[in-house]
């Protein structure tokens, strides 16, 4: 009996041992995680929103867990102090200018503090620091405008069912083109058009082109025009003559037009030589009767001398005139007659 007892005890005091054992393991691994037994310095932060934050949370750096939430507490209404441990084995990687927000251990993690950024010219952060807190979207945010998105592409989805449904019935331009045929012609015309003129718009892009290539040709007359000081001057100069020599041409073709305007008074006034014989009758008159009576005397004139060759006093005169020509004519060399 009393080794039953015995034995009893120490199955009893086994399962006791054991029990302390794992109350001791899971107190110390307890602590370890929650950061109860670490040395550790405290810093604050403040916020204007915790989004759901409590003590106990996790503050992280970089990925890395480095703390937890102490404490938190409203200073206002709209101001609450975050007080954080930090382990001090991390404390030299974390410096004074580093910021901390509110985040999420994932999507839809625990919240927790997280601290980024720093440079390495800044002291580590001390006991007692206020670290800056760095503004950032709640989920609560992030839903509500996913829900104004969501109403916005409802709101964009039936107006494009509105805009599909008015093309499908041809209303518009554009539903005139998808069922319009004729206006798509049209339009194909239009285009087939606008080639056209761009590709005749390239021949005349390619022949300015070939043109300015040939003013660039040296030795051609457009290339001496262009960079030849002493063609362009003597082109000048031919030009400045060519005005001189048509301003004297102006000044000549004036004489002249005076002068014709001078002989056309002159013809047409009755005291010059000219202006009496074309503008006087009388003396038109007297001058046809003049004429007439020369013709006259020169027929009378012609029987006179006619007279005077049957006269037998100049009859022998007459004819050795007439032998001496026949003679004259006999010893005058004969030319050879032409062949018609």
């Amino acid at each position: 009996m009393k080794d039953k007892s015995t034995k009893r005890t120490v199955i009893v005091g086994i399962f006791i041992l054991l029990g302390l054992v794992i109350f001791a393991t899971g107190v110390l691994l307890l602590g370890g995680q929650k950061k109860t037994f670490m040395r550790s310095v405290r810093v604050s932060a403040l916020f204007h929103d915790i989004g759901g934050l409590s003590k106990g949370d996790n503050v992280w750096y970089s990925g890395v867990k480095v703390g937890t939430i102490k404490s938190i507490s409203f200073l206002t209404h709209d101001r609450i102090e975050v007080q954080m441990d930090i382990d001090k084995n991390s404390r030299n990687f974390i410096h004074k200018d580093v910021r901390a927000k509110v985040s999420s251990d994932g999507l839809v993690g625990n919240k927790i503090i997280a601290l980024a950024g720093g440079t390495a010219t800044a002291p580590p952060i001390a006991d007692g620091d206020t670290i800056v807190v760095e503004t950032s979207i709640s989920t609560d945010e992030i839903m509500n405008t996913l829900q104004v998105n969501n109403k916005s592409l409802v709101e964009i989805t039936g107006n494009l069912k509105t805009i599909t449904q008015k093309m499908m019935n041809g209303e518009g331009t554009v539903g005139k083109l998808l069922n319009d045929e004729t206006l798509y012609l049209n339009l194909a015309g239009t285009l087939a058009t606008l080639r056209k003129t761009a590709a005749n718009t390239e021949r005349l892009t390619e022949g300015l082109a070939s043109y300015a290539a040939q003013l660039r040709t040296e030795g051609s007359l457009a290339n001496d025009l262009v960079t030849d000081t002493v063609v362009f001057a003597n082109l000048r100069a031919t030009v400045t003559q060519l005005s001189a020599v048509a301003g004297n041409a102006d000044s000549v073709m004036q004489n002249l037009r005076e002068a014709s305007a001078g002989v056309e008074q002159n013809l047409r006034s009755n005291s010059t030589p000219a202006g009496v014989l074309l503008n006087d009758e009388k003396t038109a008159e007297s001058l046809k009767a003049t004429i007439r009576n020369l013709e006259t005397s020169t027929e009378k004139l012609d029987e006179n001398m006619e007279a005077l060759q049957h006269n037998f006093l100049l009859r022998g005169f007459f004819r050795k005139k007439a032998k001496r020509e026949k003679k004259e004519a006999a010893q005058a060399p004969q030319q050879p007659a032409t062949q018609p």
